[in-house]
């Protein structure tokens, strides 16, 4: 008994010294079937390709875990990264997420790019309710890159407060930063997220005097999660309001998600979605309601691997747009 205890205590210093190491990642290829004569969706970065294979994102996740200190690096391809990060430095352009954290006690501490606050979907989707991502999580900040501060205030509540580089930018603007918040509040059977941005959305270095009177934007999003049995609900809720022209400009979407699990291997989902912005600020959907349906089914194949299929209608004043996606997803 001596001697265990001996070793066990060991273990514990070693793990203090060298620390915990572990890789992580998600694989998500599809297929997109429509009637659509083009070969992309110019509204989308999820899932845009049209009548072809298409890998969306493989990313793999690799952490050093320390007693007070994480060292978190993703690197990552796939279409997704193509058409997000094209206007990066080349050396960022294959980089989901790299930072560095400090843990003391329910405070942590982190600098570098962080995948978005925004929103209830990232661009990895393997434990969300739906396969592809909603219209909201199309027209938020991918990304961002700076300061960030996370507190558990309690066991329901936690906060984070991000110090950025702006609206989705992992270089430094030379300008004045933006600043980000995430509230959230977990209970038994449902969460709620309350997100904000108020930032400067200007282009890197020295701006014109013109320029500097339409860089402001803000918005806030409110997302909320309820789980009761086999069935899970999601809704999501954002506005936005942009400075141009001296105009205060605003956008703003809903959408409602549902799933229905039948057993362990396979469940059934929905969405409704509904997107504005009658000015085009961050869109180009026209002055009318852009809205999708969206109705599929996930086959769990273990605890790795997804199959499933998706039907997905636009419809807006411009087009009118059904697909059929089929895909294969991987967690491991």
């Amino acid at each position: 008994m001596r001697n265990f205890i001996l070793i066990f205590i060991f273990l514990l210093k070693t793990n203090d010294y060298f620390g915990q190491f572990s890789i992580h990642g998600t694989y998500d290829s599809y297929l997109a079937n429509s009637f659509y004569d083009k070969d992309s969706l110019s509204f989308l970065v999820s899932h845009s390709a049209v009548n072809r294979m298409d890998l969306n994102l493989l990313e793999l996740e690799v952490r050093q875990e320390y007693k007070h200190l994480t060292l978190h690096f993703a690197p990552a391809m796939g279409s997704y990264m193509r058409r997000n990060y094209a206007s990066e430095a080349f050396w960022r352009r294959n980089v989901y997420e790299a930072y560095a954290e400090l843990n003391v006690k329910k405070t942590k501490v982190a600098y570098g790019s962080f995948s978005s606050p925004y929103t209830q979907e990232t661009p990895r989707g393997v434990d969300q309710l739906l396969y592809t991502r909603s219209l909201s999580a199309e027209y938020v900040p991918y990304y961002v890159a700076g300061l960030r501060w996370t507190q558990l205030w309690s066991e329901k509540f936690t906060s984070q407060l991000f110090l950025t580089n702006g609206w989705q930018r992992l270089n430094f603007t030379q300008v004045r930063p933006s600043i980000g918040a995430l509230f959230q509040w977990k209970f038994d059977t449902w969460n709620l997220n309350w997100s904000h941005f108020y930032g400067d959305v200007a282009p890197i270095g020295k701006i014109p005097p013109e320029l500097a009177l339409n860089r402001w934007r803000y918005f806030q999003e409110v997302n909320a999660n309820y789980k009761q049995g086999t069935y899970e609900f999601q809704v999501c809720g954002f506005a936005g309001m942009q400075r141009q022209q001296q105009q205060n400009l605003w956008w703003g979407q809903a959408n409602f998600q549902l799933r229905k699990t039948f057993n362990q291997d396979w469940c059934v989902n929905a969405r409704a979605e509904a997107f504005y912005d009658p000015n085009q600020v961050v869109s180009s959907f026209g002055k009318t309601v852009f809205t999708s349906l969206t109705l599929g089914y996930i086959k769990h194949c273990g605890p790795v691997l997804q199959l499933g299929q998706e039907l997905r209608y636009f419809v807006g004043q411009q087009a009118q747009i059904p697909l059929l996606y089929s895909f294969l997803r991987l967690k491991f």
